[in-house]
């Protein structure tokens, strides 16, 4: 299969890329395990009834997470989004018709200053608006509630937000607990980006067993393909963000936001194939793995003047080495040239001096690779 890929790639003239950034949507996020590929290959045979095999597989997430309810996504925004729309509209048909126009609806939702990041534009696409509250450094409870009017329908939490401003000065958020609260008190919904929040796992059921509404996730974190994700949370929103999406539009035959959102019947079943293997792997096995590269790693570029090596940490789903560099050296530029070579090297620049290689997505025969790469730049 592996080289059955690579062809394809050579065929058409694109340049394979070592992947040191992780899970990222640029380098088009995972490869699939053989088991997940072995599902889709079998769901790739056959035709559904997407509605039937959406409604199913959307079950079995629910069941395998332990919430009310479940929707399979073509990504985590497109979850945040249908998940929006959902609570503005609720099972509504005309206001879901109405959808990304929200005239005479409730459509305002909160967002922190420090948790703002360019994924809550998915927020906006289902017609709502984003009520930034807070200084640049700190909300506090009464920034959140003095906003909230007959037009506020949620609270959006980013979860594993931002912890410090580029200047280095620590962010003071509402923290989600007392989120929860302040949306129980009146009477709004909770709606958790909590994209890469999927290991430990406890974090697949965290927010829900919190009380949060909504929680989207993105598939490709825990195995599955690049755009695909999943909402879990409370069966009234889910149901009424189900409605929105393509399964409302070709089988409730509404005039729904969702249709541009449709998925692949192999999609679909990657994701509860992925989560179930997720959930039920050896992830102390997996992180040893990504260990071994790391120190193997460490010994290849040891010998390389002008840098500090970090020790193997946890880094979102695998083990990161930081590389911090002599002041003279400018981490941008040493990444252009990675980037820029054959073959291409992509990490993941943290500031001016310092590059982070995740171990996740790397090969092991391509640690000396990267290894060489750097030592002929540095020279």
């Amino acid at each position: 299969n592996q080289g059955s890929i690579l062809d394809i790639y050579n065929e058409i003239g694109v340049k394979k890329i070592i992947n040191c950034l992780g899970n990222s949507t640029v380098l088009g996020g995972n490869t699939t395990s053989e088991t997940v590929r072995e599902a889709i290959n079998s769901a790739s045979n056959n035709y559904v009834s997407m509605e039937e095999l959406t409604n199913k597989c959307s079950n079995l997430v629910a069941k395998l997470i332990g919430s009310e309810s479940a929707l399979i996504t073509p990504g985590a925004a497109a979850g945040l989004t249908l998940a929006t729309a959902g609570a503005m509209t609720g099972k509504n048909q005309e206001l879901i018709e109405q959808i990304p126009d929200s005239t005479g609806m409730k459509n305002e939702v909160i967002i922190q200053s420090q948790l703002r990041v360019p994924y809550d534009k998915a927020i906006e696409v289902a017609g709502a608006k984003l009520i930034e509250v807070g200084s640049k450094y700190e909300t506090t409870i009464n920034d959140i509630e003095s906003h909230i009017n007959n037009k506020t329908v949620a609270i959006h939490y980013l979860a594993g937000g931002k912890s410090a401003h580029p200047s280095g000065d620590p962010l003071k958020a509402v923290d989600i607990e007392t989120v929860i609260k302040i949306a129980e008190k009146h009477k709004l919904y909770v709606i958790v980006d909590a994209a890469g929040q999927v290991y430990p796992t406890d974090k697949l059921t965290k927010f829900t067993k919190m009380g949060a509404d909504a929680v989207a996730y993105g598939a490709k974190y825990f195995g599955a393909l690049n755009g695909t994700g999943i909402i879990v949370g409370k069966s009234e929103i889910i149901e009424a963000a189900k409605l929105h999406s393509f399964i409302g539009f070709e089988f409730g035959k509404m005039r729904t936001i969702g249709r541009s959102m449709k998925m692949d019947k192999e999609d679909v079943v990657a994701v509860y194939v992925a989560l179930k293997t997720w959930l039920t792997m050896n992830h102390e096995e997996r992180i040893e793995k990504d260990e071994q590269k790391a120190i193997k790693f460490q010994n290849a570029i040891k010998s390389i003047n002008k840098i500090r090596v970090s020790e193997p940490e946890i880094s979102g789903t695998t083990i990161g080495i930081k590389i911090e560099f002599d002041q003279k050296l400018d981490a941008n530029e040493i990444a252009k040239k990675l980037a820029n070579g054959n073959p291409s090297i992509w990490a993941r620049e943290l500031n001016s001096h310092s590059l982070i290689f995740r171990m996740g997505t790397i090969s092991k025969n391509d640690i000396n690779i990267i290894a060489e790469k750097l030592k002929e730049i540095i020279k």
